[in-house]
Parts: structure tokens; sequence; C-alpha cells
């Protein structure tokens, strides 16, 4: 009888060894766990913080010039020029340009990309910019044309947008400059 106590109470403190240790690598993997949560949560943040830009009421003012700009496209008749906003929605929608034989897009390409280069010449304090216009809704982002940049950033980047609606959707039409 002393044999069989003495054998269960060697077999149960073995169990209780097995379940130790056990416990003692959940309790490993359980802060593993957390050490990458955290370092993700880090991550996302720190990658998050260099996409973003500050709102800046003098580029919001650009953009907002820059949306009514006249072009020298015109999709139905002669005198009847788009502004920058309708030669956006004309490209969107697949329009031609018939005065000059182009497709509004192309044609929006090449506008946005001299106006940018203007921008470049006459103020020094800018170091690079990005043109970003892009259709989107619920489901899906897309570029209506590819984005337009130049520069490289080292300074301090702000930005403006304006949102023109469209069928199903909205396109927004994102500038930033970078600043010395």
């Amino acid at each position: 009888m002393k044999s069989v106590i003495l054998v269960s109470c060697l077999w149960g403190w073995s169990m209780v060894k097995k379940n130790k240790g056990q416990q003692e690598m959940v309790g490993f993997v359980l802060i593993v766990a957390i050490v990458l949560i955290a370092l993700m949560v880090f991550l996302v943040i720190s990658i998050r913080n260099k996409t973003e830009f500050k709102q800046s009421d003098d580029v919001e003012n650009f953009v907002n010039v820059l949306m009514m700009h006249t072009t020298e496209c015109a999709i139905v008749y002669e005198p009847d020029y788009d502004n920058v906003n309708d030669l956006i929605k004309s490209c969107y929608n697949n329009r031609k340009c018939t005065n000059l034989n182009k497709m509004a897009c192309d044609y929006l390409n090449e506008s946005l990309n001299q106006i940018m280069e203007k921008v470049m010449e006459t103020d020094a304090s800018v170091s690079a910019y990005e043109v970003d216009i892009a259709y989107e809704n619920n489901e899906e982002r897309s570029y209506v044309i590819p984005q337009i940049l130049k520069g490289n950033c080292s300074g301090s980047v702000y930005g403006g947008q304006q949102l023109i609606s469209v069928e199903s959707g909205r396109i927004i039409a994102l500038v930033k400059f970078c600043y010395n």
C-alpha cells in the first residue's frame, strides 16, 4: 500500500512539474505576443506620421485657384473652355478636347505638369511637390491621372485638397508642397 501511495505521489508531483512547465511556456508566448503587438502599433504610427501632411490655408487657396484656372481645352465647342475642375471631370468620363484633338486626361496631365513647374520656378522655398487626383468610392480608390511628383522632400510638408463630386463617388484633388 505504501508503494502505491508513493507511486501516486510521485506521479502527481511529476504532473505538477509538467503543468508548471506548460504554464511557464504559455506565459512566455503571451509576453512575446504582447511585445510584437506593441512593436506593430509603434510601426504603424511611425509610418502614418511620415505620410501625413499639415493642412495649410495657403496650399488650400492654391488648390482652389488651380481648380478655377481656365484651360485651352473645349470639350463641346470652342469658346466654352473647361477649367481644371471641369477638365478633371471630363478626364474621369474619358472625354476628348475637340479643339485640341487630345484626350482630356492627356491634356490635364500636361497642364498640371506645366503649372507645377512654374510654381517651382517662382517659389524658391518649395523643394518638392506632389499632385494626386484620385477617384474614390466606398470600395475602391484609383488614380484618374498618374501621380505627379518632383523634387526631394527634406522639410515640412503642407497640403490642401478639393473634393469633386461625380456619380457613385468623388474625386479628390490633393496637392502637397515640401518647404525647406
